[in-house]
């Protein structure tokens, strides 16, 4: 459930929420370990697409085969890396020597590394859903039409139904034995969902949740989602500690050509669910639930979670009846204009690889139905809740839900109350005389009034200071999430600091898909690819220090020089402190500083490699200065480079008390 409230953030952690279905995000970010580019896999799922199109059969045929294939090569893997890791044990056992230790030690660990790491990635544990756990005698009027929809769905049974909090509705198998099964299913019915449709249409989802699981499609659609996230854990495992080529070559020809056949065949599944639901309803229903959908989720967090974190102004803690103010929030008609704005935003996503569910769009037209944005899904006559539901079963869950989200966001929002008090004292200082002064101003208000509050006096900041990266991005993102083609500059701008990047050209996606310009992401997603490999080779060059780097005396001003020494006086151990900047090649804007220190513990005192690097890491947490900065000890290697960063001149730090 959503914590409450979008508050912006200062310039040392902006704002991370951005549109999910955006290039930067794939759920196949894995495929960037691997030779096959995203553009190969959208064409590959295209061709699967138009191949299979009507051959549902022969999908699900060709995904099972694939998934055979990876389970034999999985197993193969483990059985060569037991065999080997028995065998050199036995070897060194048998003629003990330096010979025998060395050859078990260089093949032995790295079978058993590739053994760990293909049984850490086949266990996936999935934890069993909350909620409210429903009962005939509970709600016999929701059974009554959960038992007719399993009739039409084949007689597909269900253990437990549970009411949730969530403006969704989901089938959910946990096996209780790990890979190897016996699922509960459960069906996940959310209460604002209910809140917020009529009962038809409410019908309609639940319909399309029960037709994942006949025929048996639910089933093979979890499993090969627990086999998707068992490979992309091997994945992990293996790009961490190493693999033999031979089992990289095959992960390389397999994986994607699964993931694909996975991809579409989850598609396939989408479109015929949507059919059912409309054999049970009617199209007119399922085509009004969507749409209602599309709507209710977008104004429940541009507004209801938006006004809720605004509470944290005022209030020490947070509301305690949340869902009493959600159910009262749905039950009010959404703005026109803005309804209408947010219908179109989502007619115009386009289906792609970002999702496996198609695009609002494809979806309705696969229904028969129209599609455009005159026609509104009204105001619900009755709603499902309250046709379906006892009043006094729904007043306690929603007291439950309040509970849970009270529970969940209590110490955070407390935190950010506190924080926001502080803010408030410093918004009552003289007006600010400086630039630096005017804009950490504009990010007070913005994190206090909200972003709607300073939008007129960011966009003259900007004419005044038109290149600052932050202030671009906070106006971009403000009027991307209005739908404003005008945020593109401004997040273009932003997009050209390496830390804003992902987040800028997150909106700037979202937006163009909400615009219906889908065909300008592919772009971004290249843009992407290669930030991301300029931006690994950037950490890598600022995480280690060779003998060819250059060294320069420190540019920070007196004010940073005096955080850094701070810092190092905070630790009695450390006695002596010199600090560098590293020239570099990639990203030179990103401030680069390599900081070596002399410390020296009591004889008496053991020193662990744990010991040297909690303090490291201490000195790094309290600097509080932008920049990317590396810290050493005096007697790291290379030896060599670390006594010439202490030659560089004005690198030495005062560290001795005035």
């Amino acid at each position: 459930m959503p914590a409450g409230g979008g508050s912006w953030r200062d310039e040392e952690a902006v704002s991370q929420r951005f549109v999910s279905l955006l290039a930067i995000r794939l759920v196949f970010a894995s495929l960037l370990r691997i030779p096959m580019t995203r553009d190969e896999f959208d064409q590959l799922v295209s061709a699967l697409e138009v191949k299979y199109r009507d051959r549902h059969a022969a999908l699900a045929r060709r995904a099972v085969v694939f998934a055979a294939l990876g389970y034999a090569g999985l197993a193969l893997s483990l059985l060569l890396g037991a065999v080997l890791c028995v065998a050199m044990v036995a070897f060194m056992i048998s003629r003990p020597g330096y010979v025998s230790i060395k050859l078990g030690l260089v093949i032995g660990v790295p079978a058993a590394l590739v053994t760990w790491a293909v049984l850490k990635g086949l266990w996936v544990r999935l934890d069993a859903p909350e909620g409210v756990s429903l009962s005939r005698e509970d709600a016999p009027a929701l059974f009554a039409v959960i038992d007719g929809i399993s009739r039409e769905a084949g007689g597909v049974k269900f253990h437990e139904v549970l009411l949730t909090g969530d403006l969704n509705a989901a089938v959910v198998q946990v096996p209780r034995l790990g890979v190897f099964g016996w699922y509960k299913t459960y069906l996940l019915l959310g209460l604002p969902l209910m809140d917020a449709m009529e009962p038809d249409e409410f019908k309609a989802v639940v319909a399309h949740e029960f037709a994942h699981l006949s025929n048996q499609d639910g089933r093979l659609g979890s499993w090969l989602y627990r086999l998707r996230s068992s490979w992309e854990r091997v994945m992990d495992s293996l790009s961490e500690q190493g693999a033999p080529r031979p089992l990289l070559a095959f992960i390389n020809w397999f994986w994607p050509r699964f993931n694909a056949s996975a991809f579409v065949l989850s598609r396939s599944q989408e479109y015929q669910a949507d059919a059912f639901a409309a054999l049970v309803t009617s199209p007119q229903a399922s085509a009004r639930g969507l749409q209602r959908l599309a709507v209710e989720t977008r104004r429940l967090d541009d507004h209801f979670w938006e006004n809720i974190g605004k509470e944290m102004n005022q209030s020490p803690d947070p509301p305690v009846d949340v869902f009493h103010r959600m159910q009262a929030f749905l039950s009010t008609e959404p703005e026109r204009g803005l309804a209408t704005r947010w219908l179109a935003g989502a007619l115009a996503m386009r289906t792609d690889t970002a999702d496996t569910h198609p695009g609002l769009t494809d979806r309705l037209e696969a229904l028969g139905m129209h599609v455009g944005t005159e026609n509104l899904p009204p105001l619900p006559q009755t709603r499902a809740s309250d046709e379906w539901l006892e009043p006094t079963l729904a007043h306690r869950a929603r007291d439950r839900f309040s509970k849970m989200w009270c529970d969940g966001v209590g110490p955070h929002w407390q935190e950010a109350h506190r924080e926001r008090q502080e803010l408030r004292q410093q918004l009552d200082a003289p007006a600010p005389a400086t630039p630096e002064e005017t804009w950490e101003r504009l990010v007070l208000r913005a994190r206090l009034e909200g972003p709607d509050a300073i939008q007129g006096d960011l966009a003259e900041y900007l004419k005044e200071h038109p290149d600052h990266p932050v202030a671009n991005y906070f106006r971009g993102r403000h009027l991307a999430e209005q739908d404003d083609l005008a945020a593109a500059p401004y997040l273009e701008k932003a997009a050209e600091q390496p830390d804003l990047f992902h987040e800028a050209l997150g909106a700037l996606a979202g937006l163009y898909d909400r615009s219906g310009r889908g065909d300008q992401i592919a772009e971004l997603k290249r843009r992407a690819d290669c930030h991301d490999a300029m931006m690994e080779q950037a950490v890598r060059e600022r995480n280690t220090v060779i003998r060819s780097d250059r060294f320069l005396p420190p540019d920070l001003t007196a004010e940073e020089i005096a955080k850094v020494v701070a810092a190092l006086r905070k630790h009695k151990v450390i006695r002596a402190a010199w600090l560098v900047r590293k020239s570099v090649t990639h990203f030179p804007e990103w401030r680069t500083y390599v900081l070596v220190i002399d410390a020296r513990w009591p004889f008496y005192r053991p020193v662990s490699s744990e010991t040297t690097g909690k303090l490291l890491h201490a000195v790094l947490d309290d600097l509080g200065i932008d920049g990317a900065f590396l810290a050493l000890l005096r007697n790291s290697r290379p030896k060599r480079v670390v006594k010439a960063i202490t030659k560089v001149e004005g690198a030495s730090l005062p560290l001795a008390s005035a």
